[in-house]
């Protein structure tokens, strides 16, 4: 699947949540957003993780955004997506890693269109996150948006101990370089425990 097929899906998805119910994308921003003004003392991480599994039909990816409340909890939301293609476990790999920077990626453009605003992909990300946190200055606690910070991070389902660990290196390579956090094994656990828990 290519890149704008991934963000298609995504966009064009329903987000399922253990408390809420289904959620469109907007839905889903939104409960991220009220989530953190039900308590602006404590610090918060988004986070956006992807697993899959090989299926008779091709291969079900499930990608998750989580808000995590640090030290007390969190709530999440979670997609499926699936390829009728069969995919060797490298290449299912590094498609979750393009699954999750995708969903980042139209998480960021959502939000700012809410907000009447253009992500300019022509920047780097780091650079559009300042841009941004500086815009912020002027805007009250309460009102903050919580998306395009650098509260942001994308798990990965790969680590340093079995098939996945040569590509540890790329894969975390390939997401700094777009200007977002990463955390792998045992740390992922966006990926390597929410997202693995739906397939």
């Amino acid at each position: 699947m290519s890149l704008d097929e991934i963000k298609n899906l995504i966009k064009g998805g329903v987000f399922q949540s253990p408390s809420k119910g289904p959620l469109d994308l907007c839905s889903v921003i939104n409960e991220l957003i009220h989530y953190k003004k039900d308590n602006l003392e404590t610090k918060y991480k988004i986070v956006v993780g992807t697993d899959s599994e090989v299926r008779e039909r091709g291969v079900e990816f499930v990608c998750v955004v989580a808000i995590h409340r640090i030290g007390k909890g969190g709530r999440y939301f979670w997609l499926k997506i699936y390829d009728k293609r069969k995919l060797d476990l490298r290449t299912r790999i590094y498609q979750e890693a393009v699954i999750s920077l995708a969903l980042a990626g139209v998480l960021l453009e959502t939000e700012l269109q809410l907000h009447g605003m253009e992500l300019n992909m022509n920047k780097p990300i780091n650079e559009v996150f300042d841009l941004l946190e500086r815009d912020s200055d002027s805007i009250s606690e309460s009102e903050k948006e919580i998306i395009f910070t650098n509260e942001l991070e994308i798990h990965v389902d790969i680590g340093t101990v079995g098939a996945t660990k040569e590509m540890i290196k790329e894969i975390v390579g390939m997401i700094k370089g777009s200007g977002f956090f990463v955390k792998i094994k045992p740390d992922s656990f966006a990926a390597s425990s929410l997202a693995d828990k739906h397939l």
